[in-house]
């Protein structure tokens, strides 16, 4: 099962690896995202996510919205 974070991070070519490593969140941390719902997350999250795709922080969560929706 791919969760919303993986599925995510794929249009952006990226992994959890490189996820990790850019925003100073542990990899842990971001697998545990993965298999939480999305209003389970916390803003830090959601905030270090957009920063590492280049997107505003309400783009990010829209499009996380828009996954987890699908």
């Amino acid at each position: 099962m791919t969760g919303i974070l993986d599925k995510y991070l794929e249009a952006y070519n990226l992994t959890r690896y490189r996820l990790a490593k850019e925003s100073g969140i542990s990899q842990t941390t971001w697998f545990n995202a993965n298999s939480r719902p999305l209003d389970r997350w916390t803003v830090k999250q959601v905030r270090a996510l957009a920063a590492c795709t280049g997107v505003s922080s309400s783009t990010a969560l829209r499009k996380l919205n828009e996954i987890d929706r699908a």
